[in-house]
C-alpha cells in the first residue's frame, strides 16, 4: 500500500511539473495530417490557431506555419511579464489571417446582366435602437462607409452603395475606370474596380464590375469575420496581458469605425514586426507596445499601441482613413484618446485622410520624437484638449494641402486647446501652414484625475523649429474669440461694437489674449516666399487679426520671437520642396530643426520595417 502510495505521489509530481513547463504548440493547417484534435507537436499539429489559442497558457509559444487562415482567434488567456504567450509566424511574413471567404457561384441578376448576386447569410451590428432594430452601420451620420461589409476582387476594393436600387443608379452614371487603385477615391469613379450592395433582410451580396465582366472569372473575397484577433472590452473588460505577436499579416476584416480588427484589449502586450492592412473600419488596438509593423489602407484610422505607457517604435502608417466619414469626429492614421504616459519614435505617417496623428481628449505625457508626418490631409501632428505633449525632432511635409472642408488652422503641427506642451527642433516644409495654435476655448473637459478641466492653449513651448516654404503662414496664431474683435455670426447679434463690448465683460473666461498664457514662442527659423505673409495672429475673420511679413515687428508687437531669425531657402530644394540642410546653413548654426532627418523617407523607413511588407 506504501509502495502505490509513494508511486501516485511520484505520479502527481510528474504532472504538475510537466503543467509549468512551456509548451510549443505548431499549427499547420496545409499539413494533411493537421487535426484541432491533435496534441499540436510537429507530427501532429493544429489546423487552426483558434484551437492553438485556447490550449495557450503563461510561458506557452504557438507557433504557426505558412498559409492563410480564414478564421476568427479569440483571446482569453494572459501571459505574465516573466512568461508572456507567444505568437509566432514561421516564417514572419508567411502567415496571413484573414476575415474574408472566397464567393464563387454568382449568378446574373435577370434585366441586369452586369450584375451579379450570391448569398449573404452575414449581417455586422453594432447596436439596436429603442426598438429593437438592428444598427448596421456606425457613426450615424455614415449609412454607406460606416457599414463594415467590403468586397475584394483580384486584390482591390469595391465601393460600397446603399442599396441595389443605387447600384443600378450609379451604374448608369458612371464610365469604366481609367486608373484603378488599391484604395479607390470615393469621390472619383474613374478609380473604381467596381461596386457592392448588401440587402441583410433578403440575404443577398450584389457586385458590379467596372469592366462589365463576370466575377466567376475574378478572385471575389468579402469579409464574413470583424474581431480577427484578440479581444475587445465587450467580451474582456479587463483585457488580456503579456501577450505577444510576432511576424503576420492581418487583413480584411470587417470591422465598423473605432472598432479595431485586431484588437489587444489590455496591458502589456506587443505586436512586432506585423502588417495590418485592408481592415473595413478600425485596424489595429494594442494595450502596450507596436514596433517594427506596418498599418496601412485601412477604411477608418489604423490605430496602433495606446492605452497607459504606451509604446509606438519603428511603425509606418499609411493611406488609412480613406472613406469619405466625418473628419472631425475621428479620423487620421491614428487616433487616441485618455492615455497616459508613451512614446512615438522613428515612426511614419503619410497619405491618411485628416491628420496623420490625432492626440484627442486628455492624452498626458506622451513624446513624439524623431518621426516623419507627409502628405497628410490635414495636420502632420494634431495636439487636441490634451496635456504634457514633448513634440522634438520630427519632419512634417506637406500637410493639410488636401482636406475637403474646413480646415483653417491645419499645419505640420497643431496646437489646439492644449496645456503645457513642448514643440522644439522640428522642421515643417511645404504645408497649409507651419506651426499652428487654434484657441476656441475654454474646452471643460471632467476627469477623474484633475476634476473638470477647462482645457485652452496655456503654458505651451515653441522653440529651435524650422518652418520654411509653407503655404499660408510659416506661424498661425488662429484665436477665434472675443480678443481680435467679434465674430461675423456676433455682429449680426449684438448689431454695435458698444453692445458686443458689454457682452464679452460678461466672458471674461472666454477672452483670451496669447500674450498672457504663458506661451514662449521663440529661437525659431522662418522662411517664406517674397511677398507672403510670414505670420498670422488672431483669425482672418475677426477684424483685430493681423498678419506679419516680419518677425521682427511681430516680436515687437507681441513680445514672442524676439530671437527668430528670417533667412534664404538655402536647405530647401525650390523645385520639389524638399529639405537638405546644409553644413553652414542658419539651421545648423542655430541648432534649430531636425538637423539628422532622412533626406529619403522611404530608404529610411525599409530599415526597420517589415522585409516581407
Amino acid at each position: 500500500m506504501r509502495f502505490v502510495v509513494y508511486m501516485g505521489c511520484v505520479a502527481s509530481m510528474l504532472i504538475a511539473i510537466q503543467a509549468s513547463y512551456p509548451m510549443e504548440y505548431i499549427v499547420d493547417g496545409q499539413n494533411p495530417q493537421a487535426s484541432d484534435q491533435n496534441s499540436g507537436t510537429t507530427e501532429q499539429p493544429l489546423k487552426t490557431i483558434r484551437k492553438a489559442a485556447e490550449m495557450a497558457r503563461a510561458g506557452d509559444s504557438v507557433i504557426v506555419k505558412a498559409g492563410v487562415y480564414r478564421e476568427s482567434i479569440p483571446l482569453s488567456n494572459s501571459g505574465t511579464p516573466q512568461s508572456p504567450i507567444r505568437f509566432i509566424a514561421d516564417p514572419p511574413g508567411s502567415v496571413v489571417i484573414t476575415g474574408a471567404d472566397v464567393l464563387s457561384d454568382w449568378k446574373s441578376l435577370p434585366d441586369q446582366l452586369s450584375i451579379y448576386y450570391v448569398e449573404w447569410k452575414y449581417q455586422f451590428i453594432i447596436n439596436h435602437k429603442k426598438d429593437g432594430t438592428p444598427i448596421e452601420h456606425h457613426p450615424e451620420d455614415a449609412p454607406i462607409w460606416g457599414r463594415a461589409e467590403q468586397v475584394i476582387v483580384d486584390g482591390y476594393q469595391l465601393v460600397p452603395v446603399g442599396t441595389l436600387d443605387e447600384l443600378i443608379k450609379q451604374i448608369n452614371q458612371k464610365q469604366p475606370p481609367s486608373a484603378v487603385s488599391k484604395v479607390p477615391n470615393p469621390k472619383g469613379p474613374d478609380t473604381w474596380f467596381g461596386m457592392f450592395a448588401v440587402d441583410t433582410t433578403k440575404k443577398e451580396l450584389y457586385v458590379y464590375l467596372s469592366d462589365g465582366s463576370d466575377p466567376n472569372k475574378h478572385r471575389v473575397e468579402s469579409s464574413s469575420r470583424g474581431l480577427i484577433f484578440g479581444t475587445n472590452p465587450w467580451m474582456n473588460r479587463n483585457g488580456i496581458e503579456n501577450v505577444q505577436v510576432f511576424g503576420f499579416v492581418f487583413r480584411y476584416g470587417a470591422s465598423f469605425p473605432q472598432r479595431p480588427a485586431v484588437w489587444l484589449h489590455g496591458r502589456n502586450n506587443l505586436i512586432e514586426n506585423c502588417v495590418i492592412e485592408d481592415m473595413s473600419g478600425g485596424g489595429v488596438g494594442v494595450g502596450g507596445t507596436m514596433r517594427h509593423c506596418v498599418v496601412r489602407r485601412c477604411g477608418h484610422t489604423g490605430g496602433g499601441a495606446s492605452g497607459d505607457n504606451f509604446l509606438n517604435e519603428e511603425c509606418l502608417w499609411e493611406e488609412n482613413c480613406w472613406k469619405p466619414i466625418n473628419r472631425g469626429w475621428d479620423a487620421g492614421g491614428f487616433k487616441m484618446a485618455w492615455s497616459n504616459g508613451g512614446v512615438f519614435r522613428r515612426c511614419v505617417f503619410k497619405h491618411n485622410g485628416g491628420p496623420g496623428l490625432w492626440f484627442d481628449i486628455h492624452v498626458r505625457n506622451v513624446l513624439v520624437t524623431e518621426c516623419a508626418f507627409q502628405e497628410n490631409e490635414l495636420s502632420g501632428l494634431f495636439i487636441e484638449i490634451s496635456r504634457d505633449i514633448t513634440v522634438l525632432h520630427n519632419l512634417m511635409i506637406r500637410n493639410g494641402l488636401k482636406a475637403e472642408g474646413p480646415s483653417w488652422s491645419a499645419g505640420g503641427i497643431q496646437i489646439a486647446e492644449s496645456i503645457n506642451c513642448l514643440v522644439a527642433f522640428n522642421t515643417c516644409i511645404g504645408n497649409k501652414d507651419g506651426i499652428t495654435f487654434r484657441e476656441q476655448g475654454p474646452r471643460p473637459l471632467e476627469t477623474k484625475d484633475f476634476g473638470t478641466i477647462p482645457y485652452h492653449n496655456m503654458g505651451d513651448v515653441v522653440l529651435g523649429n524650422v518652418c520654411a516654404s509653407n503655404n499660408g503662414y510659416q506661424l498661425g496664431i488662429w484665436y477665434d474669440n472675443g480678443f481680435f474683435g467679434w465674430h461675423p455670426s456676433e455682429k449680426r447679434k449684438y448689431g454695435t461694437e458698444e453692445a458686443y463690448n458689454e457682452y464679452l465683460k460678461t466672458i471674461p473666461d472666454k477672452i483670451y489674449d496669447p500674450t498672457k498664457q504663458n506661451i514662449l514662442i521663440d529661437r525659431n527659423i522662418y522662411y517664406a516666399e517674397p511677398e507672403q505673409k510670414m505670420i498670422l495672429y488672431g483669425v482672418t475673420w475677426r477684424p483685430k487679426f493681423q498678419e506679419f511679413a516680419d518677425v521682427s515687428k511681430f516680436s515687437e508687437y507681441t513680445g514672442f520671437d524676439a530671437h527668430s531669425i528670417v533667412t534664404d531657402p538655402m536647405f530647401i530644394n525650390a523645385e520639389s520642396g524638399d529639405y537638405q540642410f546644409q553644413q553652414n546653413s542658419p539651421a545648423w548654426t542655430m541648432q534649430a530643426g531636425w538637423l539628422t532627418a532622412p533626406s529619403d523617407i522611404d530608404k529610411w523607413m525599409a530599415e526597420f520595417l517589415p522585409s516581407f511588407r
